[in-house]
């Protein structure tokens, strides 16, 4: 059986490939934002293939090699393994640059939008499972903000910045570990999908 363990040196690929993918395509992701983007991929109700988010996160790169490719899968495994067995936690922590959090919120929101906006169609949900999804969702995105909207924010509701982000970033600690069951529920009971 492989070791799909994720380990430094599958982090040291996968930074170096996408710092060199990025030189070519503006869009591509930097690692913080994989991070999010698989996240909200293995929380998906879709059941996404390697095949295709591999496909979009290299841009379709048919020239990546298969010990890049081995440490995506290895990233996406380790992410899986916390988000159903050992517990998912935020990859930042508050002391992390605000550019850590706001790759990883804004990579969170592109990898979820394909599922949020169909079960969000659905008119089978009730109005608190619609709540708690988008409550979730915004808590979890909240760090894709420009710091300076952050800050606008919070002198227009006259309350201190550092306060603000720290509510914001217990909430979303406490939400991301408890989000793939709320999108298993929401998927449920969307009437969209099947058990």
């Amino acid at each position: 059986m492989m070791d799909f363990s994720y380990q430094p040196a599958h982090e040291a690929l996968l930074v170096n490939y996408l710092s060199q993918r990025a030189q070519t395509y503006p869009d591509a992701l930097e690692l913080k934002s994989l991070e999010g983007f698989l996240f909200a991929t293995v929380c998906s109700p879709d059941g996404v293939e390697p095949e295709a988010w591999l496909s979009h996160v290299t841009g379709a790169d048919e020239q990546v090699s298969e010990d890049v490719v081995f440490a995506f899968l290895a990233l996406h495994h380790h992410i899986s393994e916390q988000v159903f067995s050992s517990g998912f936690a935020l990859p930042f922590d508050l002391s992390s640059p605000w550019s850590d959090k706001q790759l990883w919120s804004t990579g969170f929101l592109h990898g979820c939008q394909s599922y949020l906006n169909k079960l969000n169609q659905s008119d089978s949900l009730s109005d608190e499972l619609k709540q708690a999804l988008v409550t979730s969702t915004e808590l979890l995105g909240f760090f894709s903000l420009q710091f300076d909207q952050v800050e606008v924010y919070c002198k227009a509701i006259e309350v201190g910045i550092e306060a603000f982000i720290e509510q914001q970033y217990q909430l979303a600690s406490e939400v991301a570990p408890a989000y793939a069951e709320l999108i298993e529920q929401v998927a449920l009971s969307s009437g969209l999908y099947n058990e």
